[in-house]
């Protein structure tokens, strides 16, 4: 059963080694067309293994489909598997569904890139790796998925690896979640020595009779857990590298935000919630955490001028929606909203990608205007992304966003002040939303390019993800069904149309202030920023986070390994390893005057050493 769907994994790992052995023997079409169909055959195999499981007798009901056994040590085993059930297959429709997309507008996108067949080669090992991560079995294979997702994030932030920036911004982006791996790592020791199995099934079964609600263990484990969570999505602390992870190829922004890397960390409290709901403690924390990183990342998208960083930002501030919704407990309200966000914020980005392609690579907000009329196709489905963000009525974004709202404060893990929270984002999204709208297709054209739309490649997708943006949002009955059946509850509804009234107003209220600031009263905008500068400049500077993280961790350590090759090495290690071999040299030096090279010499020491010995041994 379900043994076909190795093919998810092995399909774009061919893709992968083909187009990294070949390179450039392989033409730009071919490997195009091996990037995208790879993609596509995973998408294709997904659809089928859904089919399955809606057919089942038991709707959402999978399994595990085992290649072989790897490893066995004494009563450990573990084997080559992958987790069919529900939660997979949704992720997977996501991950392979937007990501062939993202690869079919990369053929547009990137056809003039030198380096095409290698970008392609990276994007195949990304998706590759992110099937991995969500098919494991097992907490082992989810490491390494998990791993290698970073990996793939490195290699395509870092694509354009002449530009200094990329280069800084993938190692950033690198190291920042190989803390989060070290924290799963451990995490995945501790759930061995303290229930003897890593995979997932056995794992939860074991974990309700084992550990008590709070008990020190099941906290350890989850604490550790959610800091791997929190690196992948950019939750606060651990926020910083995705903003910077915008130096990349504007469809690594697209895969990266939209269908695969910041969303894993939401699957993995989602995979995990029976761990988690041991753990009250864990899931208040991240609720909380949740709900500051949307309003944190929404003021900070507020004054950014990067058409990209503030799209990033915006993706950081759903997450912490997401975040807030699996806290409260509504875990299929989170992967809902990671659906529909999956496909506006594609559009999104590749709106923005469209925008920049036809500027000639310009990404400042300031200096646009006017696109409305030069790239007509590019406005409208921005204009339709736009909308969902916000939370529009009758918009994907709406129905989803919503649903967490409200159960933010009827879950029973809720409270007012996470409604209150989590109107004011609402608020947020609609008005940085719509004030990049307003600076790029609005007005009149403020720099001499002549923008031009995108060739037909890159507008396809734009052309289609709109219709799924806005229709997807009645598909949240057909995702409880899907998912009610892996998380034992279904999506509720609480009727209370007073908050329904106020949610439903909170994105309107951001549009109609983006539209006061910047259509109507430029001066209120300027009055504004002379009233708040201190507040707009830390804004501006992103709270001064890197800054602070530069003085208290960057640069200590940057000095203590100064001093330390300095003091240690060169005065230490090295200095004694060169006492050492003067030491030896001197030796030998005393020691070659014995070797004379003449015969008399050598005889005579010998009878000189006889004569000792036996006068030795006589007179003692």
């Amino acid at each position: 059963m379900f043994s076909y769907c190795w093919l998810i994994l092995i399909s774009p790992l061919t893709g992968f080694i083909i187009l990294s052995w070949m390179g450039d023997r392989v033409s730009r079409q071919q490997a195009g067309a091996l990037g995208c169909g790879t993609v596509g055959i995973s998408f294709l195999v997904t659809l089928v293994a859904l089919t399955e499981l809606l057919l089942g007798e038991e709707i959402g009901k999978g399994g595990v489909s085992t290649l072989y056994n790897w490893v066995t040590a004494g009563s450990f085993t573990l084997n080559l598997s992958i987790l069919v059930d529900s939660l997979s297959i949704f992720m997977l429709l996501i991950v392979t569904g937007v990501g062939f997309v993202i690869h079919v507008y990369s053929v547009g996108y990137m056809e003039k890139d030198p380096e095409f067949n290698r970008f392609f080669s990276y994007l195949n090992f990304f998706i590759f790796s992110m099937a991995l991560l969500v098919l494991a079995a097992d907490f082992f294979f989810l490491i390494v998925g998990w791993a290698m997702v970073g990996l793939a994030s490195y290699l395509l932030i870092g694509f354009w690896k002449e530009k200094t920036s990329a280069v800084l911004a993938a190692r950033k982006a690198f190291v920042m979640n190989v803390i989060g791996d070290v924290g799963m790592v451990i995490a995945a020791f501790i759930i061995f020595e303290s229930l003897g199995t890593l995979n997932f099934l056995d794992v939860f079964a074991a974990a309700r009779s084992t550990f008590r609600p709070n008990d020190d263990t099941i906290l350890l484990i989850t604490l550790l857990l959610l800091v791997g969570a929190f690196a992948k999505s950019a939750q606060m602390p651990l926020h910083t590298w995705l903003a910077d992870a915008m130096e990349g190829p504007t469809p690594v922004s697209a895969l990266i935000h939209a269908a695969t890397m910041v969303t894993a960390g939401v699957y993995l409290v989602a995979r995990c919630h029976v761990l988690y709901e041991l753990a009250p403690f864990t899931m208040y924390l991240i609720a909380t955490v949740g709900v500051i990183t949307a309003i944190f990342a929404g003021s900070m998208a507020m004054v950014q001028y990067d058409i990209k960083r503030v799209i990033a930002y915006s993706t950081m501030s759903q997450l912490g929606f997401m975040f807030l919704a699996v806290g409260v407990g509504m875990y299929s309200i989170a992967m809902f909203h990671l659906m529909t966000h999956a496909f506006f914020k594609a559009l999104l980005f590749l709106g923005a990608g469209s925008v920049i392609h036809g500027l000639n690579d310009e990404q400042d907000i300031r200096k646009m205007g006017g696109l409305r009329h030069s790239m007509p196709i590019t406005h409208v489905t921005f204009l339709i992304g736009s909308l969902a963000l916000a939370g529009f009525p009758l918009t994907s974004g709406f129905f989803s966003k919503e649903a967490i709202i409200i159960n933010a404060y009827h879950a029973d893990m809720g409270n007012i002040i996470f409604w209150a929270m989590a109107i004011l984002g609402a608020i947020m999204t609609g008005f940085y939303i719509f004030r990049i709208y307003f600076y790029a297709f609005a007005g009149q054209p403020r720099t001499g390019v002549h923008a031009h739309e995108s060739p037909l490649v890159m507008i396809a997708p734009l052309c289609l993800l709109p219709f799924v943006s806005l229709t997807a949002g009645v598909g949240g009955g057909m995702v409880d069904g899907l998912l009610s059946n892996y998380f034992g509850t279904h999506m509720p509804h609480p009727d209370d149309l007073f908050l329904e009234t106020i949610g439903l107003s909170a994105g309107l209220i951001g549009i109609v202030g983006a539209v006061i600031f910047y259509m109507t009263g430029k001066d209120r905008l300027e009055f504004a920023k002379q009233m708040l500068a201190p507040l707009y400049d830390l804004l501006l500077n992103k709270y001064y986070i890197d800054e602070i993280y530069d003085f208290l961790i960057v640069k200590p350590v940057r000095a203590t390994g100064v001093f330390l090759e300095k003091r240690a090495e060169t005065l230490g290690i090295d200095f004694s390893i060169d006492q050492v071999a003067v030491q030896v040299r001197e030796v030998s030096r005393l020691i070659s005057f014995w070797q004379s090279g003449s015969v008399r010499s050598y005889a005579l020491s010998m009878i000189v050493g006889v004569v000792t010995i036996l006068t030795f041994v006589v007179f003692q």
